[in-house]
């Protein structure tokens, strides 16, 4: 028992080593920064891509600003400009302007949508009629998802393979 006395005497606390500076980081934080750096890095990088990707809309919610009203002939091109920035093959790209006109009013069908066919193809038209189609054509911009056209396009391509 006095062998077992002794030894008991001679331990000593365990003392956890001191960094050699104050300010030093344990190893596994430097892991969660890196992890953590890395992160940002790729959510910074998706970011500038979604700007990118959206730039063509929001240049062309730029242009339609500076059109005036009746200038209905160029909103009806940067409508389909801005269509075939986002889905070169899109279908409406060839469309009677009666599919066009009705491509346009599905995808908005609480704004009202003037006759299209009188609006472009008639020499006097009428004011309210090209206001009209002015405000349409803001909204139709406003809420537009880029990615909802491709995958649109990829519906009408499928439905008109099935019909051929």
């Amino acid at each position: 028992m006095a062998a077992e006395q002794q030894l008991l005497e001679q331990l000593v606390d365990i003392a956890e080593p001191t960094y050699q500076l104050s300010w030093q980081i344990p190893p596994g934080v430097y892991i969660l920064l890196a992890v953590t750096a890395a992160a940002l890095v790729y959510g910074g990088w998706l970011l500038y891509r979604r700007k990118q990707y959206l730039a063509a809309k929001h240049q062309a919610i730029a242009l339609l600003r500076q059109m005036p009203a009746d200038a209905a002939n160029q909103i009806n091109q940067l409508l389909k400009r801005v269509i075939k920035h986002y889905a070169p093959a899109h279908p409406m790209l060839t469309a009677s302007t009666l599919q066009w006109q009705q491509f346009l009013q599905q995808q908005l069908p609480d704004a009202p949508l003037p006759s299209l066919e009188a609006l472009l193809y008639q020499a006097p038209s009428d004011p309210e009629q090209n206001e009209q189609f002015y405000q349409f054509a803001q909204r139709w911009l406003a809420q537009l998802r880029p990615a909802m056209l491709s995958s649109r396009q990829q519906q009408l391509l499928t439905q008109e393979a099935a019909n051929v």
